[in-house]
């Protein structure tokens, strides 16, 4: 028996790939029954609700990293920076089309979540600046928005073939902080 978080993943690699996967497809490719997945979701609304309710519970896990102490320096910040790159990665891959979907959007509750945690990554990326260790000149938003882009793009250029998965953390690194480090050597 598959368990609801499985499948419920398993719907998610469907939509990455395949946004209007109709219900039919959504079971086929998830190696489930249309009857099955109907008695689970009785419509297909109902399991894009349901995929968007996994995904913040996913990501609330990924954004572990960033509850840092205030007393905590450069190098603690830089080292949950690249934790939570490596735990959002197949994250984004799985459920960065949730953050577009106009049915997922228009749902109060997940919206509450997407802000809630908006509010702990922005509040991640203020101490980064604070500490020197990210540009003060770029607003946290932009920050985080940039960051959100750059795992977009890496989770498309995997699901293309054109990136390995083992490279993208890498990739995504360094193109985030290229951008986003201030001049010069990081503070300690």
């Amino acid at each position: 028996m598959v368990s609801e978080e499985q499948l419920l993943d398993s719907a998610a690699r469907v939509l990455a790939g395949d946004h209007s996967a109709s219900m039919v497809q959504i079971a086929a490719r998830t190696g489930t029954s249309r009857a099955t997945l109907g008695r689970r979701y009785a419509t297909r609304e109902a399991l894009l609700k349901a995929v968007a309710v996994r995904a913040i519970e996913v990501v609330d896990d990924c954004l572990a990293p960033v509850c840092l102490p205030e007393t905590a320096d450069g190098p603690a910040f830089d080292a949950a920076l690249e934790e939570l790159v490596v735990a959002l990665l197949p994250v984004a891959h799985l459920y960065g089309f949730a953050s577009r979907d106009a049915t997922v959007l228009a749902d109060p509750e997940f919206r509450a979540g997407v802000d809630r945690q908006d509010q702990r990554a922005l509040a991640f990326l203020a101490h980064g600046q604070r500490l020197g260790r990210l540009r003060t000149d770029l607003p946290p938003y932009w920050i985080w928005y940039s960051l959100c882009g750059l795992l977009d793009a890496a989770s498309e250029g995997v699901r293309d073939g054109h990136l390995a998965p083992r490279q993208t953390g890498r990739l995504v690194l360094t193109s985030f902080l290229g951008g986003t480090r201030p001049p010069g050597p990081p503070s300690a």
